[in-house]
């Protein structure tokens, strides 16, 4: 039919009167259809199953396990050539926001950015958001505990604070500073003048009173023991 259009269309009113008989137009609505089908395999099992695959220093497709072993590797081979691993593996009480942001971003530069790392832990050791020192401590050494930021944070402020009689107001402090150090992993006197959550009780100054001669000493002692 389609090819005869041309000559279909020479006559205007035999095509009009195609288009109206009405058996035709019932045609149209109400030609038989092919039957939809669905065929259901009882005795047959699909098997799905999906994989998460990393890149890292420009070799692509590494499972999460080979991941971690190229990461063990950069570690161990970067030690003296990243300033800021050697600090975490040999002299913690060096540790500082320069150090942390160093170590990010040499990282990343080679792909083991820490959402990736934190990705790769959670498969193969099935624990959730290791903070980026235990990931560096552990790849250095397998007998390294892999601590969460919570946990390390925690056990951080925990042995700060061991042995020592806080009043009220230094005890909020060191909430204040808790919380902080679960998103930074470091505290410098730059983050207490500047960041909110100590602005906004008096930042710099106000920690200078809180802990009078004692403030440069905790700043230390919460980043070492941060780090080791």
């Amino acid at each position: 039919m389609a090819k005869s259009l041309p000559e279909i269309f020479e006559s205007f009113t035999s095509v009009m009167e195609l288009l109206r008989n009405e058996q035709f137009q019932k045609l149209l609505v109400d030609y038989e259809r092919a039957k939809k089908v669905f065929l259901v395999g009882y005795e047959v099992k699909d098997d799905v199953s999906s994989m998460v695959l990393f890149e890292a220093e420009g070799r692509y497709g590494l499972q999460p396990v080979d991941y971690l072993l190229a990461f063990s590797e950069f570690v161990k081979r970067k030690e003296n050539e990243i300033a800021a691993i050697a600090i975490l593996l040999n002299k913690p009480k060096d540790w500082n926001t320069n150090a942390l942001n160093e170590l990010k971003q040499k990282l990343k530069e080679s792909n083991y950015d820490e959402a990736n790392l934190q990705k790769a832990h959670k498969i193969v050791y099935h624990k959730d958001t290791v903070d980026i020192i235990s990931m560096v401590k552990h790849a250095a050494k397998e007998t390294e505990p892999l601590l969460s930021t919570v946990e390390r944070v925690n056990q951080a402020i925990e042995k700060v604070t061991a042995g020592k009689k806080l009043n009220d107001e230094q005890q909020k402090w060191m909430d204040y500073i808790k919380e902080h150090l679960k998103q930074n992993m470091t505290l410098d006197e730059e983050d207490l003048k500047e960041l909110p959550v100590f602005t906004d009780r008096g930042g710099l100054t106000k920690f200078k009173k809180v802990f009078a001669d004692e403030y440069e000493k905790i700043i230390n002692e919460i980043n070492l023991a941060i780090a080791a």
